[in-house]
């Protein structure tokens, strides 16, 4: 179960990069314009429903660890020392984390 949340939370970073490219298609094929902004809206609707199921997590330290990792893309040495914990606590707390958020 916590491998499929991982894959759910990652997708909010990957959705960057296809709004970017799906950008980039309308300025090519702009005949097309309608169907890429449709894909557009979609990709910004996975990501609040991502950021949304991550606030909802009850724990203020959990929920910023999972901010920290997958919506800003930040490694787990690097939240430990945003958080000021030790890599090995900071990976012990993710493990908590991904148990308390509901996809």
């Amino acid at each position: 179960m916590q491998t499929e949340k991982k894959k759910y939370l990652s997708h909010y970073l990957l959705q960057e990069a296809r709004i970017n490219r799906l950008y980039e298609m309308i300025r090519i094929n702009p005949s097309r314009k309608a169907e890429y902004e449709t894909k557009i809206l979609n990709c910004k609707k996975l990501r609040e429903d991502i950021e949304e199921k991550i606030s909802q997590v009850d724990d203020q330290l959990l929920c910023e660890l999972l901010y920290q990792k997958y919506i800003l893309g930040k490694t787990l040495e690097d939240i430990a020392i945003i958080l000021n914990y030790s890599k090995r606590h900071i990976e012990r707390l993710h493990i908590k984390a991904l148990e308390k958020f509901k996809m």
